[in-house]
């Protein structure tokens, strides 16, 4: 099976219409790739059917001629909830999918504009993004019951943010918090979480948004303000010439320490009965994502309840740890951008990887699945006979011809 060849856009005249018109045509291919391979394996089964209906009406075998009817059943209703499945998914790419990911694209371009021609407006530009966002964020982690994930930390430092901007801008201990929190825990969390710019995603973008423009706001209030405004606006900011590390710290992990104790009394504690029921939290989720790591099989390992205790103490030290660059990023400002924009770089990477990786070839897993159970159950039934008269058919090959959307962009 040979792709067609990609259509060719004119790049002096590309827009993001025509970026998201690839994007389909991309997953046309993709769907029409599924529709073949799945012709492909009932063709396959129905032929080896026949085959060894031929087989043993000659040696009349009529019990393997039943278990070859419920063999072909089993194999045509898994193949039908495959196809019914991917139908449902490819719908996920659609009007309003592509107005997502048209939003989410002018949305970073606004943000590179406001940063680069108005930097006194960006703080309100956050503020009205996270009024939009986080009561989507709670309704839909509500729905899917990932709501103990909103009492973790990125959480309580985009809260405390917004109170610094709006409601005590003189506070210097409160900024200093949010400056160490925001380039440290918040920032290099998009490495350990992974976190994902995927445009057409609204859950997925917020979740980089919520780690990315804490330290992007901060960075405009302390370099890209002019003194003036900057000493009438955000008078803390503004007084704290130099960043004293042990100072930062100190108030940073502070105002940790109170978060950390809030969440273990309020969801370790008295929510545990649920957790354990099979509510996930963070603590969990990593427990699961990292132990086929050397860290993660040591604390699973633990006896309970030292796991929790353990998570506690690695997760304190690796906030000390991101910590101690920020006296370089506080006093250069181009080290402080070089920063933001890897971390940035990091999210979109990611977002790459889910779009080619995951959403490209997710439906290539399944069908390998299928088509390796089928060749199983044909080579069982066939050696059920110690007189076969001949081998059965084989199953089909085209898989390796079905082309990935890089390989069919390409």
């Amino acid at each position: 099976m040979t792709s067609p060849d990609p259509v060719v856009v004119d790049e002096d005249r590309m827009t993001v219409l025509d970026m998201l018109d690839n994007l389909a045509l991309t997953t046309t291919r993709i769907n029409q790739s599924v529709r073949n391979r799945s012709r492909s394996i009932k063709g396959f089964v129905l032929r080896d059917n026949h085959h060894h209906h031929d087989h043993y009406r000659h040696h009349d075998r009529r019990d393997h001629h039943a278990d070859i009817d419920a063999i072909r059943k089993q194999f045509l209703e898994r193949l039908h909830k495959f196809e019914a499945r991917w139908t449902q998914d490819a719908k996920t790419v659609n009007q309003r999918e592509k107005l997502v990911f048209a939003v989410g694209l002018a949305n970073v371009l606004a943000s590179g504009l406001v940063i680069g021609a108005q930097p006194e407006w960006f703080h309100v530009w956050y503020s009205v993004q996270m009024v939009l966002l986080m009561p989507i964020r709670v309704y839909s982690y509500r729905r899917r019951a990932y709501h103990y994930f909103l009492a973790d930390l990125c959480y309580f430092v985009n809260m405390l943010l917004l109170v610094y901007i709006w409601i005590a801008p003189q506070s210097g201990q409160l900024f200093l918090a949010c400056y160490c929190l925001s380039y440290g825990t918040l920032a290099w969390a998009v490495v350990t979480w992974r976190n994902s710019l995927v445009l057409h995603s609204v859950d997925k973008t917020t979740s980089t948004f919520i780690h990315v423009l804490p330290p992007v706001v901060l960075h405009c209030i302390r370099f890209r303000l002019d003194q003036q405004f900057q000493a009438a606006r955000f008078p803390a900011a503004a007084n704290l010439a130099t960043f004293n590390l042990r100072h930062g710290m100190t108030t940073a992990s502070a105002t940790y320490a109170v978060w950390q104790t809030l969440y273990h009394v309020f969801i370790t504690i008295r929510r545990k009965d649920k957790i354990k029921a099979g509510t996930i939290t963070s603590f969990e989720w990593l427990r699961r994502s990292y132990r086929n790591t050397a860290i993660g099989s040591f604390v699973n390992n633990l006896p309970e309840p030292l796991p929790v205790l353990a998570f506690t103490v690695i997760q304190f030290t690796y906030h000390l740890l991101t910590i101690l660059p920020c006296p370089v990023w506080y006093r250069f400002q181009y080290l402080s951008a070089g920063f933001v924009f890897a971390i940035f770089m990091v999210a979109a990477y990611n977002g790459a990887t889910y779009y080619i990786d995951v959403f490209g070839r997710r439906f290539q897993s399944e069908l390998e699945k299928l088509q390796a159970e089928v060749a199983a159950a044909a080579s069982s039934s066939s050696s059920s006979s110690s007189s076969s008269s001949s081998p059965p058919p084989p199953p089909p090959r085209d898989l390796d011809s079905l082309q990935t959307p890089e390989q069919s962009s390409s």
